[in-house]
């Protein structure tokens, strides 16, 4: 009898020992419940912010797409200017040899009325 009665005793302080662990267990799980839950709130806030920058990255890209177009119609639109330019001013050149010629004539007149 004697050792039946030892055994409850080391068997009662056990039993409130494993409900303590089990306690522990149980704030523990609870605890990493909620910082689950937590996680997964700034995981969604992530998400979007994320969602977001790609809209933004997506708007900026479109944009410099429509910048290098505007470049493309400019340098065009130069060039045209340019080579109009040149034809310009190349009869500026023709102009410029008939007047000598015509000074030439002028002066040679000149000087066939003094002779």
């Amino acid at each position: 009898m004697f050792k039946t009665i030892l055994i409850l005793y080391k068997v009662e302080p056990m039993t409130d020992h494993i409900q303590n662990i089990i306690e522990d267990i149980r704030n523990k799980s609870i605890a990493l419940h909620q910082q689950l839950l937590d996680e997964r709130e700034k995981n969604g806030a992530f998400q979007s912010e994320l969602q977001l920058l790609t809209e933004s990255i997506e708007l900026q890209k479109q944009e410099e797409n429509k910048l290098l177009e505007e470049i493309v119609l400019l340098r065009e639109e130069l060039e045209t200017t340019k080579s109009q330019v040149v034809e310009n001013s190349h009869p500026s050149g023709k102009k410029d040899e008939e007047i000598d010629e015509l000074v030439k004539e002028i002066e040679h007149c000149i000087s066939q009325l003094k002779k």
